[in-house]
């Protein structure tokens, strides 16, 4: 019977680590819910971020959103450019439909993929599929109109064909076309591509080049370098732009010269999806900036969304791929309102989604803009609140760490850094607590030394006296016990 139960549990032991053994090590991500990433990219639950607040779909007698690209908050209206349907719609937060846009300069708007409204309630429409930019007012009369732009650096075969638009503070405009972010003045004059993407070195590429055939050469004499795929200006000037194809530095802050000044880093997460074999990689479809410099980021390919703030520090990533409340389709585009409300774009469901932020998220947020204004004490306030909420969120650690260290409180600061997994933090930290101690124990060390140091040369004379004695005595032939 022994044998029988003991073989029953090596035959048992071997399944298990069999069954083990084909789990892919590789993150999976349950649609819905709400993560964070650990040290070792490792997903962790966290609590929800954001809730369902409403869903906009059925437009009355307007219909339904066909393959919408995309949509722009402004106060308290909804543009969306409802693309199929070749028109522009603005609607209230309840999806009202207010206004219906279909034409400009007696030409039917074709394919229109973006929008802009500037500080004159003027809109501006990315009329994508009639190779132009056209400017509108409220009631649809036309102002203004802008084609290919006048440049000898465009060649004749140059189809402008803007998906996305922007004007920055002085009325430049700005347009995605493919891969590019062009700079346009209201003259349309081309002033040049911004922000282009350097294309690494590839020892591959160069063998191909020096030894390869012809043909080879020419297949790789051009390498593409990573896209964007849409790109907003905010409220601090900066563009901020995400990248489609890119693998790292995905998220772009562009200042006025084209420079990225976002830290460079690889965001997002690979992720195992129900039903592929393989990962999937992330998409960036858009991104959207809040007031309080809070960066949100759409992913097309795994329908979640990621939040980061100024620093490039994941606050959260949720939602994903199904078809139920608060994961979407092909999610393609997204804003925020000024009370943090999300509006999700779904470009194979034609939904709009509205996403509340939960009293967890607004405290993150709370705790983020108090310390990036310099407001420490304030801010510790709010991280506490956030660790006793998920006393396993590493930021707000990490965010009570940096507050106490900017308080001087360095042995307190250790602990925070410690349970939020920051090394950098814990270095710094503990190299300034030990400065600390060496400073208030040095007095106390100075004495201590001297000391150690009269007492070893009393020691030294002692012993030379003690030496003299004895060779005198030996000399003496005295006994030298």
């Amino acid at each position: 019977m022994k044998r029988k139960r003991k073989f029953r549990f090596i035959i048992s032991s071997l399944l298990l680590s069999t069954v083990l053994a084909l789990i892919p090590s590789e993150n999976v991500l349950a649609a819905g819910r709400t993560y964070v990433v650990d040290e070792d990219d490792n997903l962790m639950p966290i609590p929800a971020a954001y809730e369902v607040y409403d869903s906009i779909y059925n437009l009355k007698e307007y219909g339904t959103l066909s393959h919408p690209q995309d949509i722009l908050l402004d106060g308290t209206d909804i543009y969306v450019a409802d693309s199929e349907n070749n028109r522009v719609l603005k609607m209230d937060r309840s999806g009202n439909v207010l206004q219906e846009y279909t034409e400009a300069f007696e030409q039917k708007l074709k394919n229109p993929c973006g929008i802009y409204v500037d500080g004159e309630k003027n809109i501006w429409i990315a009329d994508t599929g009639n190779l132009r930019i056209v400017v509108i007012d409220q009631e649809g009369n036309s102002l203004e109109t802008f084609g290919k732009p006048d440049s000898n650096l465009l060649s004749e075969t140059f189809a402008f064909d803007a998906q996305k638009i922007a004007l920055n503070s002085i009325g430049n405009i700005y347009a995605l076309k493919g891969a590019n972010l062009m700079s346009i003045d209201r003259a349309n004059n081309f002033h040049g591509y911004l922000g282009a993407v350097e294309v690494g070195f590839s020892l591959s590429r160069l063998l191909v080049r020096t030894f390869g055939s012809r043909s080879q050469i020419e297949r790789t004499m051009k390498q593409q370098p990573a896209s964007y795929s849409n790109f907003m200006i905010g409220n601090d000037g900066m563009i901020y732009g995400v990248l489609a194809t890119g693998e790292k530095n995905q998220i772009r802050r562009l200042n006025s010269v084209g420079n990225n000044t976002y830290p460079e880093d690889t965001y997002g997460f690979s992720i195992r999806q129900k039903g592929k074999k393989e990962l999937t990689k992330p998409f960036f479809a858009d991104i959207t900036v809040a007031d309080n410099g809070i960066l949100t980021v759409v992913d097309k390919n795994t329908g979640l969304l990621y939040q980061y703030d100024q620093d490039g520090n994941l606050l959260a990533a949720f939602g994903g791929i199904g078809s139920y409340s608060g994961t979407y389709s092909v999610p393609v585009s997204l804003d925020v309102d000024d009370e943090g409300f999300l509006y999700v774009l779904d470009y194979s469901a034609g939904t709009v989604t509205i996403l509340k932020p939960t009293e967890f998220i607004n405290l993150v947020h709370q705790a983020v803009t108090l310390y990036d204004a310099g407001k420490y004490a304030e801010s510790k306030e709010y991280w506490q609140k956030v660790a006793e909420i998920d006393s396993n969120y590493a930021l707000a650690h990490q965010g009570l760490g940096k507050a106490l260290f900017k308080e001087g409180k360095y042995k307190e600061s250790l602990d925070q850094y410690r349970l939020g997994d920051d090394r950098e933090g814990y270095s710094q930290a503990y190299s300034e607590y030990r400065h600390e101690l060496f400073r208030k124990y040095f007095i106390w060390v100075a004495i201590a030394a001297f000391a150690i140091v009269i007492g070893f040369y009393k020691l030294i004379c002692l012993a030379k006296d003690k030496a003299k004695i004895w060779a005198q005595t030996a000399q003496m032939g005295g006994d030298l016990r």
